[in-house]
């Protein structure tokens, strides 16, 4: 009897990182894929869907071995996903150590909710990070994460996409918290400004890279410098109208 092949869940967004991490695992292992999309009231929603479904037609038709193996995305509405007051209590306790977005926060509470065991979230190496990922890695909130792209870089990963041959999947990922109109990258969110630093500039409009690359150093400091906020009215601000979308 031929034994069943093992399914992986994986968080995709249709960003780089988890569409690395998906045409990595299908491409690379016989493993089933089944990624998971949390629908949340975001103004890139729509466009982060319609990259998905390009994507995927486009893995199928290069790698058409695949399809068999490349499940159809669990679309869930972050409505129907139930808040748990003990994560939300470990949550705030990392916070005192460093920032925590508050998507995780969300997809802590879907696998609750729909008993995930294990599902791989696609981080990448950000440089002066490892000692708050360790933190945050080892919280029971986070206890059903795996992060099998922590150890590489964005640069790497676009390394390893051009040596693979997938640059025309990777190149159709969407980053933008706040495009404009829905397709152009806006150059000011977080999700822009590390495309940008990452060598991604080419993907942009010249005034949306331009903006990116002025947007670098304040990009850094807000991650070094992020438990102080509290401390001052002019994060306090940004944190209050924008943090969501960095």
């Amino acid at each position: 009897m031929t034994e069943p092949t093992k399914q992986i869940n994986i968080f995709w967004t249709g960003g780089l990182d988890s569409t690395f991490r998906l045409v990595q695992l299908l491409t690379t292992t016989t493993y089933m894929v089944q990624p998971h999309y949390i629908v949340r009231h975001e103004d890139s929603t729509g466009n982060e869907i319609n990259t998905m479904i390009q994507i995927r037609r486009t893995i199928v038709r290069k790698f058409p071995e695949v399809r068999p193996r490349f499940l159809p995305t669990i679309y869930t509405n972050e409505d129907l996903i139930p808040n748990f007051r003990d994560l939300d209590e470990q949550i705030e306790e990392l916070k005192k150590v460093g920032k925590v977005a508050e998507q995780y926060q969300i997809m802590s509470y879907y696998c609750r909710e729909f008993q995930i065991d294990q599902i791989e979230v696609a981080l990448t190496r950000i440089s002066g990070e490892k000692a708050f990922f360790n933190h945050f890695k080892n919280s029971p909130a986070f206890k059903s994460f795996t992060y099998p792209t922590i150890e590489i870089t964005k640069k790497e990963m676009l390394g390893i996409t051009k040596l693979n041959n997938w640059d025309e999947i990777l190149f159709m990922t969407s980053f933008c918290r706040r495009p404009i109109i829905k397709i152009s990258p806006c150059g000011v969110c977080g999700p822009c400004v590390d495309a940008v630093a990452s060598g991604m500039g080419s993907r942009f409009p010249l005034k949306s890279r331009m903006k990116a690359r002025i947007q670098i150093p304040f990009r850094n400091y807000y991650r070094n410098n992020y438990l102080k906020h509290n401390e001052n009215w002019f994060f306090k601000l940004i944190k209050r109208k924008f943090e969501h979308k960095l």
